[in-house]
C-alpha cells in the first residue's frame, strides 16, 4: 500500500485552489516563526508541494479546455485580461520556483531569512491578488450571461 501524497491525485481545480490555500497559511505560519536552520526543511516542504502544484493546476484548466475557457467562450472581448492572469501565473511559478532554489542554495537559513521572507511574503500576496482578480473575472461573466 502507497501512503505517499502526489500532486497528481487531485483532480478539481476546486480540490487544487483549497490545497493551495492550505499550503499558503502552513507558508505563513513558518515564516511568522522565530527563523532558524531547522525551519528550512520545513519551508522547502512547503515550497516544493506549491512548485508541483503549479503545472498540476495548469493541467486541470486544460482538461476544462484551458485557462478560464468560460470566459473567453462567452466573453471573447475579456481575452486580454485573461491573457494577462495567466501571464501573472506564469510570473508566480517562475518566482516561486526561483526563491524555492535561493533558499535551497543557501548556506544559512538564518543569514538570509529576513530578506528571503519578505519576498515570499511578497510572493504570498500576489497569488492571492491574482486569485481574487479571477474570481473577479469569473464573478463579472456570470452576471453578464
Amino acid at each position: 500500500m502507497n501512503d505517499h501524497f502526489h500532486v497528481s491525485q487531485i483532480q478539481s481545480l476546486a480540490d487544487c485552489n483549497e490545497f493551495q490555500y492550505l499550503l499558503l497559511g502552513d507558508l505563513r505560519d513558518l515564516l511568522d516563526e522565530t527563523k532558524d536552520e531547522s525551519d528550512r526543511k520545513w519551508l522547502l516542504a512547503v515550497l516544493d508541494v506549491l512548485v508541483d502544484l503549479m503545472p498540476q493546476e495548469r493541467q486541470l484548466h486544460e482538461r476544462t479546455g484551458g485557462y478560464l475557457a468560460g470566459v473567453i467562450n462567452e466573453f471573447p472581448e475579456r481575452n486580454r485580461i485573461v491573457m494577462h492572469l495567466d501571464l501573472k501565473k506564469l510570473q508566480l511559478d517562475y518566482t516561486l520556483r526561483d526563491l524555492r532554489n535561493r533558499i535551497r542554495a543557501e548556506e544559512s537559513w538564518v543569514s538570509v531569512a529576513d530578506q528571503l521572507s519578505c519576498d515570499l511574503r511578497d510572493w504570498m500576496k500576489m497569488f492571492t491578488e491574482v486569485h481574487r482578480s479571477e474570481a473577479s473575472l469569473i464573478m463579472n461573466s456570470m452576471l453578464f450571461e
